[in-house]
């Protein structure tokens, strides 16, 4: 990808040109998806569906550059979250297959050695690895959401900086 990024680069562009071509893929979310790899290996419903999502968490949180950044973060780990739970999925085939399949796993007396079923492997695969990336992707994501949430929590920023005014009590 960084290639491909490198010969795009190539084109007759000035400095300022490029600028605005940067920032308005940045803004509407091509450049995110385009540094996740998901330009040319997501497919196109993936795509559209991460990009809904950046777009309505940008209309719930805001567009501040934290906020886009916890948001991007929370795109990211949702895109990682899918793709993991795909290969779960796509392990479960072969798991079942091996298992229930017209070649299901046999063991033979005949003075030939027992061998391990590579349906084990395939398992310790899911139990070992991919259950805990899932674990894991899930937890960035909740992260990523849980800081947008105490952003919104936080202080309002006209408040924050205005000038301190004086009150006077009198008993």
């Amino acid at each position: 990808m960084a290639v491909f990024r490198a010969m795009r680069r190539l084109r007759h562009e000035s400095e300022p040109e490029q600028v605005e071509r940067v920032l308005t893929s940045f803004e509407d979310g091509r450049f995110l998806i385009d540094r996740m790899g998901a330009e040319s290996t997501v497919d196109p419903d993936l795509a559209v569906v991460l990009l809904d999502l950046r777009r309505r968490l940008r209309d719930e949180y805001g567009t501040g550059p934290t906020a886009i950044m916890l948001i991007d973060r929370a795109v990211s780990a949702y895109q990682d979250f899918v793709r993991v739970t795909g290969w779960i999925g796509n392990l479960s085939i072969h798991i079942e297959r091996e298992f229930f399949g017209r070649d299901a796993p046999k063991a033979e007396f005949q003075g030939r050695t027992i061998r391990g079923l590579t349906v084990e492997q395939h398992l310790a695969h899911v139990r070992e690895g991919l259950l805990p990336l899932t674990e894991r992707c899930g937890r960035a994501m909740r992260d990523a959401l849980s800081a947008l949430e105490c952003l919104r929590a936080g202080p309002i920023e006209a408040v924050e900086r205005s000038r301190p005014f004086r009150i006077a009590l009198k008993l």
